[in-house]
């Protein structure tokens, strides 16, 4: 028995059409365009087809029928039905089964038009549906190219420490020494080093010449080497 059923929100709502309609034409077309070309005429190009189109015209009877599929409803009720689905665009499935082929499928209601009949209080009217192809857009997110090859982690710059100049180890001051009388230079290195075979190095730093050796006068300040004084 040939059935055409309309429901939504996964049949918590919808009903079968009581009254089967005459016929249930399709509509696919395809988008293809045509262009002109010199020497060769009108060409058309090929594209994929659009979303199957349908529609059937009918009547909601007034009264209870033998002929109606479906208990009893008023044509008020289907009309309301319709006429809500297509305010909150909802997408509803259409099914047809008994035909020589059967229909399941998702559809949006594109029009719905009705009409009273002379002399009978039954509703004419025509619908029509387009496949609905579910789909869904997604956020964009623009990502930065890496400059760094796939696979290998990114090397921070290493830190360089900065590191400070040396400072310059001041040189040490000499000591400085008053001659007394009867002193000599062997006798200096004898009192700071133990040993007046040094007195070549305090001859050499205060630039004493070996004629002066013996004509050192009283109260000269002599310099003493810095390692004579770091040793006592």
């Amino acid at each position: 028995m040939i059935g055409i059923y309309l429901s939504a929100n996964n049949d918590k709502e919808g009903f079968r059409i009581p009254v089967n309609p005459p016929e249930l034409p399709f509509k696919n077309t395809a988008d293809g365009e045509e262009f002109t070309i010199a020497k060769k005429g009108t060409v058309n190009v090929p594209k994929p087809m659009k979303l199957t189109e349908f529609a059937f015209s009918s009547f909601f009877p007034a009264n209870d029928t033998h002929y109606a599929e479906t208990q009893f409803k008023e044509p008020k009720k289907y009309i309301d039905q319709i006429n809500m689905w297509m305010a909150k665009e909802t997408v509803i499935r259409f099914i047809y089964v008994g035909g020589s082929f059967s229909i399941n499928e998702q559809v949006t209601i594109e029009s719905f038009e009705v009409k009273d009949q002379y002399g009978t209080a039954d509703v004419d009217y025509t619908i029509s549906f387009k496949k609905y192809v579910p789909f869904g857009f997604k956020k964009m997110e623009v990502v930065k190219k890496s400059t760094t090859k796939k696979g290998k982690a990114t090397k921070q710059p290493a830190k360089v420490a900065k590191k400070e100049a040396p400072r310059d180890n001041p040189k040490p001051v000499p000591q400085t020494y008053s001659l007394v009388k009867g002193d000599s230079l062997w006798k200096i290195a004898q009192k700071y080093t133990g040993n007046g075979a040094n007195y070549k190095s305090l001859q050499s730093l205060n630039g004493i010449k070996d004629s002066e050796l013996r004509k050192l006068p009283i109260g000269l300040k002599v310099k003493i080497p810095p390692e004579w004084t770091a040793k006592k």
